[in-house]
């Protein structure tokens, strides 16, 4: 080949990497950013559950009287993942909530519940019909 017809082969080439990268691109891309989203709502689904198990211990002591309580050791366990405005917008259920009363062995549990949303940092409208759910259940002291 002469060296005529190699420059015209290079340029010829460059016009293909750039369609390519424009196919590529826009894929690799959607998927970079759907890996970060789902590692991210698994992120939050942990917090939740440690969060619920915290609570959960809290509850079934013998100690705890009132489902306020709870709910600040709740809290406070998500706002250490999550920012303060999100930890908020958690639901926090207490089963038995009378704590005065409960005897001895009796289940409690503790769920939380979160709108995806209100935690999604990539497209925040996307998931407004999913909630991230996690609970813990404990017998009481």
């Amino acid at each position: 080949m002469n060296k005529k017809h190699r420059t015209a082969l290079a340029r010829g080439r460059r016009g293909a990497t750039v369609v390519e990268m424009a196919i590529v691109a826009p894929v690799f891309f959607l998927f970079a950013f759907a890996l970060i989203e789902f590692s991210r709502i698994a992120l939050v689904k942990q917090a939740l559950t440690d969060a619920a198990r915290a609570g959960c211990r809290k509850a079934v002591l013998a100690t705890t009287l009132d489902q306020q309580d709870v709910e600040t050791t709740v809290r406070s366990h998500l706002q250490n993942v999550l920012s303060n405005a999100n930890a908020q917008q958690c639901q926090v259920t207490i089963s038995n909530v009378d704590f005065r009363v409960v005897p001895r062995g009796t289940e409690i549990t503790t769920a939380i519940e979160v709108n995806c949303s209100d935690v999604s940092w990539i497209a925040p409208r996307y998931g407004d019909n999913m909630m991230i759910r996690a609970e813990a259940t404990m017998k009481r002291e």
